[in-house]
């Protein structure tokens, strides 16, 4: 009985969960960083969402521009008039005429607004989809490098603790030493545990992708660039994401604006009408046309109207703004790229910080620095890379959005 209990609950839980991770898409037979950028967009939750806002955005238009269905209406009355049976049955279609007319323009530029607002949507979701993987794939490798160099140098602090209490006496500068080293190896230890949870925290968002079994590839964490690719800014002639969604804010407000307007006018409906009568044997059908119009004299539609005016010169607004600020946005994002990139290639590189870092415990070994030195140095080595990563990533960041405004494309950073 017990046995049989197992089996069904392995059957119903544990078989169903194996089942579903085994489906679950992984990318292991990728070979770079920018193979496995390419294979993890295909199920990246981020970028399949936006390539569904760009399929929804036709949808918005046709949303707003589709036509009103016709009214039915079916009147019927009857009775006796001399023992005879009297009476009439109408049956009346009616089309918003103002709706096919009046409004059908403004309608069909407000479908069209919606429309490229919501590609426009799409564009910036796809964006931030892409940059944010790259992004995290290099933050990947930093944290990396950061926590081997806190490993390192706790592993020289525990060593220089170590020598310092194995002496039965010390001097009162060997024990201000002993306690600027274990403070340092406090702070370090905090260090280490800040870079720890920020790699779970990477590593949770690809498990959440590609299941709990997922382990990190050494080939698929890009390096640190050195040779950054040369942007013209003659080139980047493409258009912000802002101005572009004030651009399509502004034919919104322009289109709302004459839609309140055309509301203002009496609405027309119109159809045709058929009615069938009977007065005791005589029975006869007649046919006609019905016109109904409402009468504009308690509103024309002011505070809409008025209401819409308002948004069209608030975009109007915005959009101007926007437009003069699009060239200093662009010169902006230009010079901070190549400000980052210019500290980069002058900065020391990985090797000669390794070496930096190999030379000064050698001199602690042999007894020619002082513990205080050894600390100093270690700080001033893991700031260094702190900083240098900090500006590859603001080179990166800047990059990404240059390429996205000069029609490049974002797989060509792994170049």
């Amino acid at each position: 009985m017990r046995f049989l209990l197992t089996a069904i609950i392995a059957y119903v839980f544990v078989i169903p969960a194996f089942a579903e991770e085994a489906t679950i898409k992984t990318c292991d037979s990728s070979k770079s960083s920018a193979e496995f950028y390419e294979c993890l967009l295909t199920v990246h939750p981020e970028y399949r969402a936006a390539l569904i806002t760009r399929d929804s955005a036709k949808a918005m238009r046709d949303r707003t521009t589709q036509f009103s269905n016709p009214e039915l209406s079916l009147r019927t009355v009857g009775g006796k008039k001399a023992e005879e049976n009297m009476g009439s049955t109408e049956l009346a279609a009616s089309f918003d005429v103002s709706n096919l007319v009046l409004k059908r323009s403004a309608i069909s530029d407000l479908g069209r607004s919606e429309e490229k607002l919501g590609n426009i949507l799409a564009d910036e979701e796809e964006f931030r989809a892409r940059s944010g993987i790259i992004k995290d794939l290099f933050r990947y490798r930093q944290i990396e490098d950061e926590l081997n160099l806190v490993n390192e140098a706790l592993g020289m602090f525990d060593q220089i603790i170590g020598q310092f209490r194995s002496r039965r006496v010390m001097g009162p500068e060997q024990q201000i030493t002993l306690n600027l080293v274990e403070l340092a190896t406090g702070e370090y230890q905090l260090q280490r545990n800040h870079l720890n949870v920020e790699k779970q925290e990477l590593d949770t968002k690809y498990k959440a992708i590609f299941g709990s079994q997922f382990q990190m590839k050494k080939q698929w964490i890009p390096q640190l660039k050195t040779n950054w690719p040369q942007v013209s800014l003659a080139n980047i002639s493409g258009e912000t994401f802002e101005l572009r969604r004030a651009q399509a804010e502004s034919s919104r407000a322009s289109a709302e604006k004459s839609l309140a307007t055309a509301d203002a006018f009496p609405q027309v409906s119109a159809g045709p009408i058929w009615e069938r009568t009977t007065e005791g044997p005589t029975k006869y059908q007649s046919m006609g046309f019905g016109v109904s119009v409402s009468v504009p004299i308690l509103s024309w539609n002011g505070g809409a109207r008025e209401l819409a005016a308002q948004n069209k010169l608030k975009s109007q607004i915005i959009y101007d703004y926007t437009v003069k600020k699009e060239n200093l946005a662009k010169r902006m994002i230009f010079d901070k790229y190549h400000s980052a990139i210019e500290i980069l290639k002058k900065s020391v590189t990985a090797d000669a910080v390794r070496k930096k870092h190999d030379r000064v415990d050698s001199l602690f070994r042999q007894g020619l620095a002082t513990g205080a030195t050894v600390i100093e140095a270690h700080r001033q080595i893991l700031a260094f890379t702190e900083s240098q990563h900090e500006h590859e990533i603001t080179a990166l960041e800047s990059y990404l959005y240059l390429s996205v405004l000069s029609g490049v494309n974002l797989f060509e950073v792994f170049k």
